[in-house]
Order: structure tokens, then sequence, then C-alpha cells
């Protein structure tokens, strides 16, 4: 089968144009994705065949065979293409470019004839590691087809990629990875990468009961070529995370701190001994669980130089506990002053006649400087900030209304972005 002077250092390319290495994979399941280390991990069958003219097809009708068809009789050192083959030659592959190929008879040879030809050296271009398995015995053949003289190599394989993942939508965020398939010391002159048939189903076909891991789902894949000066073919993988997880675990426990910090609004601050007490261990409680369900949030991610979605989400949260406590404390100051000076009403006593107190208004002070508008607006804003059950009675209304006016907007926003990354992508 392999002639003499023959050259396994050197790829099968003709006269006139490249060996073309056809790659086929059946993706089985994506096995882990790690988001702190940004990689995931893929099970597949991995399948590459192409042609070599060199080699003597031991066809049934060897009147058929465009190359050693008649043999000839003295062999050049090295091997020259128009001295084997004739113009029939062709360097596709039925079982690739052929919506329905010839049937065609198969051999089987032991792996390590490999060792004798030559082979694509093939590699993942973003792989960190790779294994074929093996149970019994490895989970790959080497066959050569008879009926056009191509050679396929089979495996079983587990395969860990890099991925550039981006957080900016974390958790609502859409991740999209490549298997990049790459020729090691080939020119595209010499050899080309394709891939063999339609092997990436349309996403209404794709089994998302396999598909489908604790927080991720695989929503389309496609493959593509990317043939430039170094052969190359890739498949991208498109993982949508799941919100169900985050909604329970992150979003409904946030907001239910938030309300509770507002709670401190209906506790006034001389309602009963321990009241301040009770309304700082509140606020405080409120900042130090937000800061822990933050911590658990983002304990699986990698330290980024950007802002993500639920950076503006707990920030926000947490910025609504802080207000809360400070508020109390703008509350506490007010009654405090107002006990020390014992203020009520905004009187004040002023001289007594004959055992008689006179009362006099403070605003009078200023009554005649400024005119009767400004002096009411003047005196609500006094008012205001002297009564501390008014500051309270504000803040039940501004703080519920403006946190759920943000929820909404924050959800409103990262729909949309959603949306239009999902209409952005080519269809598979």
């Amino acid at each position: 089968m392999i002639p003499q002077y023959y050259d396994k250092y050197t790829s099968p390319a003709t006269d006139t144009m490249p060996a073309i290495v056809y790659f086929d994979m059946k993706l089985l399941d994506i096995s882990s994705i790690n988001e702190n280390d940004m990689t995931f991990s893929v099970e597949s069958f991995v399948t590459y065949r192409w042609k070599d003219w060199r080699l003597r097809w031991p066809l049934e009708r060897p009147e058929l065979d465009p190359c050693w068809n008649p043999a000839p009789q003295n062999l050049s050192n090295p091997l020259r293409f128009s001295q084997v083959c004739t113009g029939n030659y062709t360097a596709t592959i039925p079982q690739c470019v052929l919506k329905y190929p010839p049937p065609s008879k198969r051999i089987i040879l032991p792996v390590k004839f490999l060792e004798n030809i030559w082979q694509p050296d093939a590699f993942f271009k973003n792989g960190i590691r790779s294994s074929i398995h093996k149970d019994w015995v490895d989970n790959e053949y080497l066959a050569f087809y008879t009926n056009d003289g191509h050679i396929s190599l089979f495996s079983r394989m587990s395969i860990t990629l890099m991925c550039h993942f981006d957080f900016h939508h974390y958790p609502h965020d859409e991740q999209k990875c490549e298997m990049l398939i790459q020729s090691l010391s080939y020119k595209s002159e010499m050899v080309q990468f394709e891939w063999c048939e339609d092997w990436a189903p349309a996403t209404s076909r794709l089994d998302h009961d396999i598909f489908s891991l604790p927080h991720f789902t695989l929503a389309t894949y496609e493959h593509q070529t990317c043939n430039g000066d170094i052969p190359c073919v890739k498949a991208v993988f498109v993982l949508v995370r799941h919100p169900d997880f985050h909604i329970l675990h992150t979003y409904v426990p946030t907001v239910l701190i938030v309300i509770l910090s507002w709670m401190s609004f209906w506790i006034a601050p001389d309602s009963t001994p321990g009241t301040a007490t009770a309304r700082v261990t509140l606020g405080v409680t409120s900042i130090l669980t937000m800061a822990t369900q933050y911590s658990q949030s983002t304990k699986n991610l990698p330290p980024v130089s950007y802002i993500k979605s639920l950076d503006i989400w707990m920030i926000t949260c947490m910025v609504y506990v802080f207000a809360a406590l400070l508020e109390f404390s703008i509350v506490y100051h007010v009654h405090y002053r107002r006990s020390l000076t014992g203020v009520r009403g905004l009187i004040t006593p002023t001289s007594t006649t004959n055992g008689a107190t006179q009362v006099t208004h403070v605003n009078q002070i200023t009554q005649g400087l400024a005119g009767p508008r400004l002096q009411r607006l003047r005196d609500s804003w006094v008012e205001f900030w002297r009564g501390e059950t008014a500051i309270d009675e504000a803040s039940r209304i501004l703080f519920p209304l403006t946190y759920f006016s943000f929820v909404i907007g924050y959800f409103v926003l990262l729909t949309g972005s959603q949306q239009k990354g999902f209409l952005s992508r080519p269809p598979t």
C-alpha cells in the first residue's frame, strides 16, 4: 500500500491545489464551565479525513482509479503527482461534499499505521488539555475507504478549552466560546481545513436536556472556516446563563434586606427606651447582610477591571440601606436637640409677669424681614427639619418610590440589552 519513495513528511498536495483535510465533530456533552479559570470542557466524537494520492488504492475496479492506473514502472524520488495520477483526480471527499455520497467499503487499520504515512498536524489552538477516552481499548480507530482512497481517523475526546468570558451583563450574560482547530506548521498553499457535512444542527433540534448545565444552556452552536495564511476551522458555542438561580439567591434576598431597613422609619426615636439602639442595630445588620450577600454572589467570578450589572445592583442596594441608617442619625439628632432645649411646637418662654408666663413665637424674630411667601417657605423648611416625625414620614414615601423605580429600570435595560445581543448573532 505504501509505495517506494513515499515521504511521510511531505503533504499530499497536488501540482495545482492543496491537500484538503475535512473535520467532523459530534458534540456529546458540555461537561463543565469554570468561570473563575475562564475554561469550558466538551465531550465529542472528532473525525478528520484526507486523501493521499501517493498511496495505492485497493479498489475493486482498478480501471476507475485516477492514480496508480497503470502503475508506473520506474518511480521518481520524490514521487511526482503527474507521474502517478491523471486529470480525473480530485482532493475532495464524496462523504463531505455530496448530499448523497456513493456507498463505500471501509478497511479498519491499526492506529500505529499513521506512523508510516503523512497526517495533518492539527491541534486545538485555544486548548488547555485534551485526551482520548480509554475503556477496555482506546476509543479511536483508523479507516481506509476503498471507493476514493481517503483515510479517516476517528476519536472520542475530552477537550478543555479557554474562553474569554465577558461579565458586563452578569448574571444575565451570554458567553460566546470557540473551539479553534489549526495547523501547526503548514501554510494554506499546502493544506486547507474544511468542515465535513453540516454537523451543527439548528437551534430547534438541540437537545436541551443534554446541553443544559446547572447555570448555563447551550443556545446555539455553529461551525466556520477561518483559513488565512494558516489552515483553520472553528466551532462557536453560545452559552446563555439561567436567570432563575440569581433571582432566588440574589435579587429576592437583597430586595427583602432593603425593605427590612425601611422598618426603622416606623420606629419613633422617643417611643420607648432603647429605640435608638434598635434602629442602629437594624441598619448595621442590614448593611452587613448585604455585604455578605454581595460576596457570595461573586465568589465564583475572577477579578475583572470593569463594572458588572450585578455590581450596579448590589451597590445601589447598599446605598439605600446605608441611607436608611443615615436618615435615622438625622432624625435622632433633631430629636436630641429638641429634647435638650425643650422646644415644643416652635415656641420659647420669654418672661414672666406676676407669675404668668408670656409666650412669644420664634418666627416673630424675622417677621417683616421678608415677604409673606418667602416667610412661609422658611417656616415650612424650619418646621420640617425640627420635626423628626416629618422626616420619617417623607422617607416612608421617597425611599420605596425611588428604589422600585430603579428596580424597574434595571430589568428593563437588561432585557433590552439581551434582546439586542440575541438579534445581533448570526443565524445557525
